[in-house]
């Protein structure tokens, strides 16, 4: 008898435990009778995507309420087509584990989790990865809006990629926010390049579609979570360079 209620206590425990975390993404699943309610798509400040919220729709398809990002011909071979959940916010030193679901019948994916910080400059167009090749490229800002100010991406982790094909698949990974970041703000009068701390502030996860074909197709997405599963730790890595 006390064998069986010790594991029930563990079990119920257990239950307890996971339904204390709360998925921190906004209709996750396209619930919301207004669709793409929270969702972001629309892109006008990147150059690649002006053109994005033309393509993302609310739909269902295989018994899921998902988002489709309908590619006409010649874009999955080039800029491709994304959608991002909200912004969220962050804590430093904190893991997190994340969960995106995809339908890929026409084209191949990738899913990020990304971090972002207050741009200390956000009049200029200052690279917020150290290493980047483009110091212009305008994927990695956001502007300043819908009650946040101007942000940089300082940490993204790609998730496994998702299978192709006509059912339902899950993708997961775990990552750690950084306790802060150095953000390169260009060179000085002495051609030094120049840096200053930043501390994490908002997240958000990403899913991305192409294929190196100049054909139309489709790549739906749905339950984007989000759960924090651990508290702040202040050795977090990594503490430079944007995780790829």
């Amino acid at each position: 008898m006390k064998l069986i209620l010790i594991v029930f206590c563990v079990l119920f425990a257990g239950l307890i435990k996971t339904s204390a975390q709360q998925n921190l993404i906004p209709n996750f699943n396209f619930a919301d009778p207004t669709p793409l309610k929270g969702w972001r798509v629309d892109f006008p400040y990147q150059d690649w995507y002006k053109k994005n919220v033309t393509y993302v729709k609310q739909t269902d398809i295989a018994g899921k309420r998902c988002a489709v990002i309908d590619l006409p011909p010649g874009i999955a071979g080039n800029e491709g087509g994304k959608i991002e959940t909200a912004l969220v916010p962050c804590e430093s030193g904190a893991t997190y584990r994340a969960e995106v679901e995809a339908y890929l019948p026409d084209f191949s994916a990738k899913v990020h989790a990304e971090v972002f910080a207050a741009n200390p400059r956000p009049e200029l167009a200052a690279p917020p990865d150290p290493n980047a090749k483009n110091p212009n490229n305008s994927i990695f800002r956001i502007p300043e809006g819908e009650g946040h100010p101007a942000l940089i991406m300082i940490y993204r982790k790609q998730f496994p990629d998702p299978p192709k094909g006509a059912k339902w698949s899950k993708v997961e990974t775990t990552f750690t926010v950084p306790m802060e970041w150095d953000v390169n703000l260009g060179k000085d009068a002495n051609n030094r390049s120049v840096y200053k701390k930043v501390k994490p502030a908002y997240m958000s996860l990403k899913a991305y579609t192409y294929e190196a074909t100049m054909g139309a197709g489709k790549a739906y997405f749905t339950d984007f979570k989000l759960f924090k599963t651990k508290g702040p730790d202040a050795s977090a890595p990594p503490k430079g360079g944007l995780a790829r």
